[in-house]
């Protein structure tokens, strides 16, 4: 009978051993084992696999720390370090790079260990090895988001404060004050628009075009058609979007719409690769003299595209007033 006992004592101690290693090769766990004095090391599969080993041979310490990416080292070598240096050991937690990147990226590796001591010190260390590659990613994506997010924020504040300033400057009277700042923030709004509905991807050219000029009369605008083929920059949709209502502004108050016969072309011209060159002309308007100081207009003109890698380039030329537009390729 107890034979019989004994056999069912043990079929039970198997099922639950088979179990066990079901949930931890669902969890994709590797598992480690360290035995400090004699120095072995002993690696299930999953582990292996984790840092990029594709052999059975033996596993020293020094292996080991090899697979560690050489900026990691120093933080793996201290998370052990505290327990081995504590009166009875204890628990560690660290985050780390594999030496390898499989297919480019970085591996980032979870460690769990558990170190345990002697009257004689350190005898072995085990624990876990877990891939947190994507947690990590999702993690830089979203600091990344909230690091644009807060830029943005900044440079919208600095825009509004540069509206303000430059538009009271120019205003004639406190309705002309209102006036202008609120359609120079309703353009600000409406390219915001644009950029909340590209959700991060670059914007047609075009888009653009018809949202910024729609305040204008755009049968007076001669649109290139290889202009449909640009697309701009995700974080260059707003300064774009401002800068053609000012330059469009500017064409009714002083320039080409500002006569019955004028127009305003935008054409495409040629650029060297990964570059876009448009070229804004305003011909049949009154006779172009450049401005005495800078003003609103001539400052956004100055510095609307220079942070993301672009410039403007202005001509005042008696004939018309002429703009030169270059900005990256935003891609597809």
């Amino acid at each position: 009978m107890n034979s019989n006992k004994d056999l069912e004592s043990i079929d039970a101690m198997r099922a639950r051993l088979r179990r066990l290693e079901m949930a931890v090769e669902v969890t994709g766990l590797g598992l480690w084992e360290w035995d400090v004095r004699s120095g072995e090391i002993n690696w299930n599969a999953r582990n292996r696999e984790l840092f990029g080993v594709d052999h059975q041979d033996p596993i020293t310490i020094a292996d080991y720390m090899a697979l560690v990416h050489p900026e990691d080292r120093d933080l793996v070598s201290a998370a052990y370090g505290a327990q081995r240096d504590r009166a009875n050991g204890g628990d560690f937690v660290v985050e780390h790079r594999a030496a390898f990147a499989p297919g480019g990226k970085d591996r980032w590796l979870q460690a769990r260990g558990r170190v345990l001591k002697d009257a004689d010190g350190v005898l072995r260390a085990f624990g876990s090895t877990l891939d947190i590659t994507d947690r990590k990613t999702a993690e830089d994506r979203r600091n990344l988001v909230l690091n644009e997010l807060a830029h943005r924020a900044k440079n919208g504040i600095l825009v509004m404060m540069t509206f303000v300033a430059q538009t009271a400057k120019s205003a004639l009277s406190v309705p002309h004050f209102e006036s202008l700042l609120s359609a120079r923030l309703q353009a600000m709004a409406d390219s915001q628009d644009l950029v909340t509905q590209a959700a991060g991807r670059p914007l047609a050219l075009t888009d653009l075009l018809a949202r910024a000029l729609a305040l204008f009369d755009t049968r007076r605008f001669d649109i290139d058609p290889r202009l449909a083929e640009i697309r701009v920059p995700s974080e260059m949709v707003v300064a774009m979007a401002l800068l053609l209502h000012e330059l469009s502004t500017n064409a009714v108050k002083y320039g080409a719409l500002s006569a019955e016969t004028g127009r305003v072309r935008l054409e495409f011209a040629a650029a060297s690769e990964g570059r876009v060159h448009v070229v804004w002309v305003e011909t049949g308007g009154p006779p172009v003299k450049a401005p005495s100081r800078k003003g609103f207009g001539s400052r956004l003109l100055d510095i609307s595209l220079r942070n993301n890698g672009g410039r403007v380039e202005a001509r005042y030329e008696p004939e018309g007033f002429r703009a030169s537009l270059h900005f990256p390729v935003g891609d597809h």
